[in-house]
């Protein structure tokens, strides 16, 4: 006599969790405006660089003149760039609320991914800042360990900027951050910060590489110091589900999409390796020059 296994009773999907620590958590977010979808954005980096010098005030001669800097700063550009996540399913049993749901759900889980993939390499988009396209200028630590790596990315960075920047790294470094005590963060929500305030930017999406794409030393990731970071974004948009239906088929294809745009204040970056054992012993891999 055969058997009939009734089919389980369909429940809500399960919350997922809390999002992943990322770019979105470490970048002041905002909203992009539609104005500047198709144009992109441009400003000028005020406050950027340390132009500040000493002045001797004597009456001696000969006198002091004060010397005005006339070099001006390169605009900070960047262009807008779209993510989308696609859901595709057959309509039996299946409603549109039910797609734009899911689709819904499939672009919440993988956008912050997406756009470190492209802030770190600019994923061939043109007029996108990059970090290993950024012309970051790479410094050597004076000894081992991820807290010297840091520190050293630190001092550099601080000799051209005056204000907290942004260290953003794969996540494959978060452990020997960690041993080193270069990770901080205070009431247990907000944003993993340097003992000195740099904050991490730890990304799953993030690459590996360095300047011009260069690859890390055997046992090192790149990690890149930027001025603040500002991720903005429209809203997710959907088209109707019904709009969009394939009826010869009888296929739901449901789109996700948003518009996204991401830079950081000034063109001063640094660059240096990392390394990924925690804790550094004497076995680790030798910094490397």
């Amino acid at each position: 006599m055969a058997v009939i296994i009734p089919a389980g009773a369909e429940i809500p999907t399960p919350a997922p969790g809390p999002r992943r620590y990322g770019v979105f958590d470490a970048a002041v977010r905002a909203p992009l405006d539609n104005r500047y979808v198709a144009s992109g954005v441009q400003f000028y980096p005020e406050d950027c660089g340390v132009g500040v010098l000493a002045y001797d005030p004597t009456c001696a001669p000969p006198h002091a003149e004060k010397v005005f800097d006339d070099t001006g700063a390169e605009f900070i550009e960047a262009d807008p760039y779209w993510l989308y996540a696609s859901y595709k399913c057959g309509t039996v049993g299946t409603s549109a609320g039910d797609v734009r749901r899911r689709v819904q759900k499939r672009y919440d889980a993988g956008a912050q991914h997406a756009v470190e993939t492209v802030m770190w390499t600019g994923a061939g988009l043109t007029g996108v800042p990059a970090l290993t396209t950024a012309g970051a200028i790479p410094v050597t630590p004076a000894g081992a360990g991820a807290g010297a790596a840091v520190a050293a990315a630190e001092q550099a960075f601080w000799d051209l900027h005056g204000y907290a920047g942004v260290l953003h790294v794969n996540t494959a470094a978060y452990a020997a951050l960690g041993y080193a005590q270069m990770m901080t963060r205070a009431g247990g929500a907000g944003v993993f910060r340097t003992p000195l305030g740099t904050a991490l930017s730890l990304g799953a999406g993030y690459g590996v590489t360095g300047p011009a794409g260069v690859a890390p030393a055997d046992g090192f990731v790149w990690g890149f110091i930027t001025p603040q970071t500002y991720v903005w974004s429209t809203e997710v948009r959907q088209p109707d589900p019904v709009q969009t239906l394939d009826r010869l088929a009888n296929q739901w294809l449901a789109l996700a999409e948003t518009v996204y745009l991401h830079t950081w204040v000034c063109g001063d970056v640094v660059a240096v390796q990392i390394p990924v054992a925690a804790p550094a012993v004497a076995t680790a891999p030798e910094v490397p020059a």
